[in-house]
C-alpha cells in the first residue's frame, strides 16, 4: 500500500540539515521560498509552506527551488528528498569545505536515470551522510533503487526507513502550522530576480 498523499499543490519535499532549528531558520530566511522548520532527532527538517517561491516565473517552482538550495558548511551534511515531475529525487551535500551537491533521480518503470548535467550521487555517500553504516550498506541502497517498480514517494519513504532517517511524516504530509513558518527576506528575492533579469538581457544581446 502506498503512503498517503499530501495536499497535492504542495507536493512532497523535505530537506534534512544539521544544526538547530533556530539557526536553520536564519539560513532559510536568505532563501527564495516560504518554508516551515521542524526540529528532528539529530537533524532539522525544512519543507515548503507554500507551493510557489516568491521569485518571478519561471523560477518560482517551490520544490525545485528547495531542492537546489545550497547549504552552508555549518548545516552540512544535508539530505534532500523530493517528488519532482513524477520522479523520486535525492540530493546530498556532504560535510567539508568544498560544496558540491550530488543528485539521484529515480523514475517509475525505468529506475535510476542518468543526469549528465548533475553530479551523480553514489549509494555509499548516501549511507555515510545519513550516518547509517551500522544499519545498512551501499549495496542495499543500490538494490533499493534498482527496482523500477513502485511510486516515487514510496521509494523515498523506503530509503528513509533503510537509513533510519527521521521526518517521514514531514515528507509524506508536510509540516502543519505547529511548525514555525519562515518567509524569505525581500532583499533575497529582489537580488535573485535582478540577477536573472541581467542574465536574460545578456543572453539576448549575445543572440543578436
Amino acid at each position: 500500500m502506498g503512503a498517503p498523499d499530501q495536499t497535492p499543490h504542495l507536493g512532497h519535499g523535505l530537506v534534512l540539515v544539521r544544526g538547530g532549528a533556530a539557526a536553520s531558520a536564519r539560513w532559510v530566511k536568505r532563501g527564495l521560498a516560504p518554508v516551515r522548520v521542524a526540529p528532528l532527532p539529530g537533524w532539522t527538517g525544512v519543507c515548503l509552506a507554500e507551493d510557489l517561491a516568491l521569485t518571478a516565473a519561471p523560477y518560482d517552482v517551490g520544490l525545485e527551488i528547495l531542492a537546489a538550495r545550497r547549504a552552508p558548511a555549518r548545516h552540512r551534511p544535508a539530505i534532500g528528498l523530493f517528488v519532482i515531475d513524477g520522479c523520486a529525487v535525492v540530493t546530498v551535500q556532504a560535510r567539508g569545505w568544498r560544496l558540491e551537491q550530488r543528485w539521484l533521480v529515480w523514475e517509475p518503470g525505468g529506475g535510476v536515470r542518468r543526469t549528465p548535467d548533475l553530479p551523480a550521487l553514489p549509494a555509499g555517500l548516501v549511507v555515510d551522510v545519513a550516518g547509517a553504516r551500522s544499519r545498512t550498506s551501499a549495496a542495499e541502497v543500490t538494490a533499493h533503487f534498482a527496482d523500477p517498480e513502485g511510486e516515487p514517494l514510496d521509494v523515498l519513504v523506503g530509503l528513509m526507513r533503510l537509513l533510519g532517517l527521521p521526518g517521514e511524516d514531514l515528507l509524506v504530509d508536510g509540516a502543519d502550522e505547529s511548525h514555525p513558518r519562515v518567509d524569505p527576506s525581500p532583499r533575497s528575492i529582489a537580488a535573485f530576480d535582478a540577477l536573472v533579469a541581467e542574465e536574460t538581457a545578456h543572453r539576448g544581446e549575445s543572440d543578436q
